[in-house]
């Protein structure tokens, strides 16, 4: 009989994992408790709260597999598991629809001063002429991170008029550059061509504080820049003092450095924030856990 181990919450009528597996469901588990029990699962399916690192690792001794519902695998240590001989599956195709909006709706609420004229207009303040716009029609738009946001992004800027540029440290195809009407290009022609850009890298030594000071000044003045990746990708001291420079037009950040976030970030001008929500609708959310269910049955049906 297989053993899975749910650390965290999941909602578990949406997980279908067969009358072969037994669920021990545990999503307030202490990180003492788990390395007590975790020589006796088969399986952990996890979220972000619970770290699967090397320590964990080597307590489960009968450990084969490590799901986690939707995107990023920063809080398990991917290369000791496979070390280990432990497979790790995440769901990341669950969220495409779901970020990919969420980008679009950050690009246009900072395009169209949407949460300025809120607050005025719910203070009493009629504030038209002041809150003069732009439209994304016509403006270039870079996508760092050509995966599967990424992609489905690009579909949608071109829906919208805007021409668009790509760079992933993955050779780009032909095919798939055209089937999207993008163009690779550089990082630094990106960054310095692009009207809006939107990150879409997982937090590795080669993308933490990708975006700082000499990135943020070779971005074209007035352009906006938006993270739903992983906080860390920007250097937010840097992305502060542009912002406050008017060297950066404006920001849009759903991840941070730390979570909750604070310090100068929280009071740099023309920036929305917003709590990690990329993700956070009804449909992804339901798609997360039905796909890792999907992938944790097919596993241990093959085994």
């Amino acid at each position: 009989m297989v053993r899975v181990l749910i650390c965290d919450h999941v909602e578990l009528e949406r997980l279908s994992l067969g009358p072969e597996i037994t669920v021990d469901y545990r999503p307030g588990i202490t990180r003492d408790e788990l390395l007590a029990v975790a020589g006796e699962y088969d399986a952990l399916i996890i979220r972000s709260r619970t770290k699967v690192d090397r320590e964990v690792l080597d307590r489960a001794r009968r450990l084969k597999l490590v799901a986690r519902p939707g995107t990023g695998l920063d809080n398990v240590d991917v290369s000791y598991a496979k070390e280990k001989g432990v497979a790790v599956v995440n769901s990341p195709e669950s969220l495409v629809e779901a970020v990919a909006e969420h980008v679009i709706l950050l690009m246009l609420a900072l395009s169209r001063k949407l949460v300025e004229a809120d607050v005025g207009t719910k203070s009493g303040r009629w504030e038209k002429n002041a809150l003069v716009g732009r439209e994304m029609k016509g403006r270039t738009l870079g996508i760092v991170g050509f995966g599967r946001i990424g992609r489905r992004i690009a579909e949608i800027g071109r829906t919208l008029g805007m021409a668009v540029l790509a760079y992933d440290v993955i050779p780009l195809s032909s095919d798939l550059l055209s089937s999207v009407g993008a163009r690779a290009v550089s990082l630094d022609e990106l960054f310095s061509s692009s009207d809006y850009i939107t990150l879409h890298v997982p937090m590795t030594p080669e993308t933490a504080g990708m975006v700082g000071t000499a990135r943020l000044e070779r971005m074209k003045r007035g352009s906006v820049i938006v993270n739903t990746s992983r906080g860390g990708v920007i250097d937010e001291a840097a992305l502060s003092r542009a912002l406050s420079a008017g060297e950066v037009g404006g920001a849009a950040l759903d991840v941070f450095e730390t979570e909750p976030p604070t310090g100068d970030i929280l009071k740099a001008p023309n920036i929305l924030l917003t709590p990690h929500i990329g993700g956070q609708t009804e449909e992804a959310q339901t798609n997360a856990i039905v796909v890792i269910g999907e992938k944790v049955r097919a596993f241990f049906s093959k085994s």
